[in-house]
């Protein structure tokens, strides 16, 4: 017992540091109705808590309390009880919330908040009532029944609801960091039920619904919405001031390509802004109304709905003057897509005054607080005056000559730039191709067999002049799964080409071969740990990108061998 408590207490060990011989000895030790009152003793660490699941040591998730309790105090446990929550439900969370209060004096507000974060996903996680409530709803909503009681319910479903898992891309950070927030311990995203997107609502909500039907549903909407976006805030993944978790889920308010494959806030901003289209048929007066309350909400992603819904021309001239000059300066850069839309819809109706105030705003830039001092603060700020003016340009505003002047300005500080293709505008972040014509780009690759694919490519690359276009990058955009036929064929002779690999994970263009996707996940968590910590970033954002569509048997073992090449130092992965 001695040896026992030596080899798992005396060094904190974690699984990975046990000898077979340890395992074995807990096996034999562990078993048995006192449990509880043995882990509790003993304090292993909580990395064991699957390892004891998989050796068929606990019975009940009660036994697991005591243990829990012991570790308020580590930011540890708190990881290694985000990576187990499928063991725990909402009795676990209710016994485990009164003890910690009992204890929040001695700790500290990181620990507390987190631990609450942890007890929230407990209580809802196994009940799954949100997908029951749908299919609930379904057949009344199908009959026709849009009573408040109903539209409440419905707005329930739609609502994001807080969900926690375990961080899937790799944060390169010094061991010795100190976590700063919850967001630091775990991966915190707001998900409605899986499976359910807003084409489903739409496609049982009548296009001929009475005005009042359609008003009532948008207020229960819109609360639902701000509920949630309050509380997203609060948890402090959403926020007015930079890139936030809202900013990711919805590309786009209008239905757009981008929105493909989102969830969280996609679904329900998408049925409010499709509600809305058909209410501003109905009633223009109740349409401009929701306008009117939108701009003036605490919420950058509620403004996004005004500067959507502004762009119809039932919205007054006067009113999208208003909203784009009385905006937060920030949301003119932020809410980038909306407003890169409406400019050119709308700028001719507006006065030349309106137009003057609304491009000195433009000109001033974003705040000069959101970037460091100095020369990539100064080209930050150019990018995003650019972006704005040069889209205006292209849609031939007139900007007036100030503005010319300043465009005029960065131009010549960065030559290289050049500006967004038209249906990018906006957009922070493309996932579909990048700025080239990529059917044109790997023309030279077409009869080449798989087998050969990756030699002719580095043959093409090495002896391409500058001005060329990437062949491989032209291909990993256009046809990936070719792509990665090319390198498996590779990888048989222990080739890894780091620079075709890397390319290839950061391409967003959607498979068509169903198999490439668990086949390329099997070859990432067998690749040399040497050799992946080359393009770990590039194969973390690609786990983090298919994550959902992983079987779990595929995706832990990746997520851990990414883990271990992410801390092998490399000047790749240090400059990624």
């Amino acid at each position: 017992m001695t040896q026992v408590n030596e080899g798992i207490i005396g060094a904190r060990k974690t699984p990975a540091d046990a000898t077979d011989f340890e395992r074995e000895q807990l096996r034999f030790f562990l078993p048995g109705e006192d449990l509880a009152v043995k882990l509790h003793d003993l304090n292993p660490s909580l990395a064991w808590l699957s390892v004891f699941n998989d050796m068929k040591l606990i019975e009940n998730e009660r036994q697991l309390i005591a243990w829990i309790q012991n570790n308020f105090g580590s930011v540890e446990a708190i990881r290694e009880v985000v990576a187990n929550l499928a063991f725990f439900g909402p009795d676990t969370a209710t016994f485990l919330k009164n003890r910690l209060d009992a204890q929040a004096s001695a700790l500290s507000p990181l620990l507390v908040t987190s631990w609450n974060l942890v007890f929230r996903h407990m209580r809802t996680a196994k009940q799954g009532f949100a997908r029951a409530e749908w299919f609930d709803l379904l057949p009344q909503l199908k009959r026709g029944e849009h009573d408040n009681i109903i539209l409440e319910r419905l707005a329930e479903v739609l609502r994001p609801k807080l969900k926690l898992t375990k961080p899937f891309i790799w944060r390169e950070q010094p061991d010795d960091k100190t976590p700063e927030k919850p967001s630091d311990l775990m991966s915190i995203n707001y998900e409605i039920e899986e499976g359910l997107s807003s084409s489903d609502v739409l496609a049982v909500w009548p296009q001929n619904a009475d005005v009042n039907t359609d008003t009532n549903l948008l207020r229960y909407l819109n609360a639902a919405l701000i509920a949630a976006l309050a509380d997203a805030t609060d948890v402090g993944v959403e926020s007015n001031d930079g890139y936030s978790t809202t900013d990711s889920g919805v590309p786009s308010i209008a239905k757009h390509s981008q929105n493909e494959y989102r969830s969280g806030f996609q679904a329900i901003v998408r049925v409010i802004a499709e509600i809305w289209s058909r209410v501003v048929q109905k009633s223009p007066t109740a349409a401009i109304a929701f306008v009117e309350e939108w701009r003036r909400s605490n919420f950058r992603l509620i403004r996004r709905l005004a500067l959507f819904a502004a762009m119809d021309k039932v919205v007054p001239a006067a009113l999208v003057a208003n909203l784009l000059i009385d905006l937060p300066i920030g949301d003119l850069f932020l809410s980038s897509v909306e407003v890169q839309r409406l400019i050119p819809k709308r700028w001719i109706e507006l006065d030349e005054t309106q137009q003057e105030a609304i491009l000195s705003r433009v000109c001033g830039g974003p705040p000069r607080s959101w970037y460091h001092q100095g020369a990539e603060g100064d080209r930050a700020m150019d990018h995003l005056r650019y972006d704005a003016l040069s889209n205006m340009v292209r849609h031939g505003l007139s900007i007036g000559d100030t503005a010319s002047l300043i465009l005029r300005e960065i131009q010549i500080r960065y030559p290289q730039w050049m500006p967004k293709p038209p249906e990018q505008a906006g957009f922070r972040v493309w996932h579909e191709g990048g700025f080239r014509d990529r059917a044109a780009e790997s023309d030279d690759l077409t009869d080449v067999t798989d087998e050969n694919l990756v030699a002719e490519a580095q043959r093409i690359v090495a002896n391409a002049n500058f001005m060329d276009g990437n062949k491989w990058e032209g291909l990993v955009l256009k046809d990936p799964d070719r792509a990665f036929r090319g390198l498996s064929f590779e990888m048989k002779h222990g080739n890894w080409p780091q620079d075709f690999w890397r390319q290839l994970l950061w391409s967003r263009t959607p498979y068509l071969d169903p198999g490439t996707e668990p086949h390329l996940a099997v070859l990432l968590a067998n690749c040399p740990l040497d050799v992946l910590a080359t393009f770990a970033p590039a194969a973390a954002a690609w786990l983090d990108e298919h994550a959902k569509t992983l079987s779990a048997n595929l995706l832990w073992p990746l997520w851990d061998h990414l883990t271990q090449a992410a801390r092998i130092e490399t000047p790749e992965n240090a400059h990624e």
